[in-house]
Parts: C-alpha cells; sequence; structure tokens
C-alpha cells in the first residue's frame, strides 16, 4: 500500500514530514504499464515525477539508429524517475521504457512545486535530494563510460 510512511522511505521524500507527504500524495496516482511501454519520452514535457513501486523502468538517451546509450535502470522500490518535471526546462531529458510490468506512483507536479514555494523548507530538502540523485547518476555514468572506453587500446603518436 502506498501511504505516507512508504514515501518517507523513498530518498527524495525520506526528510518530509507527514503533513508535507500528505500533500504530495494528494496529487498522486497508481498507474500500471506493461512490458515495452514507454512511459514517457525525451523531449516530452515533464508534467509528472514518478516513483517506482514495483518492476523496472530503463532510462536512455537513444541514438539516431535506437541502440539505447547512455542508459541507467530503475528498478528498486522507492526509486525516483522524471525528475526534470521539478528542473526547468521541464522536459524530460531521457526515454523511460518498462522493461517489464511495472507499477508507479505518478506525481502531478505543478501543486507540488506551488507547494514547494509556499512552504520553502520543504522546497529546499526535495532541491537537496534531488541533486543527490542526480549526483550520484552522473557519478555511475562517468564510471560507466570509464570502463567502456577502458575496453579501447589507447593509440599514440
Amino acid at each position: 500500500m502506498v501511504d505516507a510512511s512508504w514515501l518517507k522511505k523513498t530518498k527524495l521524500f525520506e526528510s518530509l514530514e507527514e503533513s508535507q507527504l500528505n500533500v504530495i500524495l494528494s496529487h498522486s496516482t497508481i498507474e500500471s504499464f506493461p512490458e515495452g511501454k514507454v512511459i514517457f519520452s525525451r523531449g516530452d514535457e515533464a508534467t509528472f515525477l514518478y516513483v517506482l513501486i514495483e518492476g523496472a523502468v530503463d532510462l536512455s538517451v537513444a541514438t539516431q539508429e535506437q541502440i539505447g546509450f547512455m542508459s541507467s535502470k530503475i528498478q528498486k522500490e522507492g526509486e525516483t524517475f522524471g525528475i526534470p518535471s521539478l528542473l526547468e526546462p521541464f522536459r524530460y531529458n531521457v526515454t523511460a521504457k518498462c522493461l517489464m510490468a511495472t507499477k508507479v506512483l505518478r506525481i502531478e507536479v505543478r501543486q507540488i512545486k506551488k507547494k514547494m514555494e509556499e512552504d520553502p523548507k520543504m522546497g529546499m530538502e526535495i532541491m537537496k535530494k534531488l541533486a543527490s540523485i542526480y549526483y550520484t547518476r552522473l557519478n555511475d555514468l562517468r564510471m560507466g563510460v570509464s570502463k567502456l572506453l577502458k575496453g579501447f587500446p589507447l593509440k599514440t603518436p
């Protein structure tokens, strides 16, 4: 069951108070998607934030050949994706595709952003956690690129 105590276990919302969590839940729905379903595409207007309940989602930037490049997987309960819904220019920067049947908490962020402005402490807590999540994903991506590049011989003149 998704309630305030469940939402408090997520990294993004762990430092919020129960009343703040209930505001978020009041603007949320549970959505189910089949394997292969694209939840959102890179470049789409970002109006929802998602929290994984069960399943797995691939976040990727596809090349023209549609080969997943720079991909990460969301597969742990409570992981958040769709973060650009809280950051200008409010456009998704990856495509999110279900790797299996997936259930998520879909949060409509328009009212959440308004609440973050009205309650600066709430806004600051969410933005601090958001930065931490982005930083961790960036470092994971860097490590992956570094490992990939180590497989190519270095040519020196």
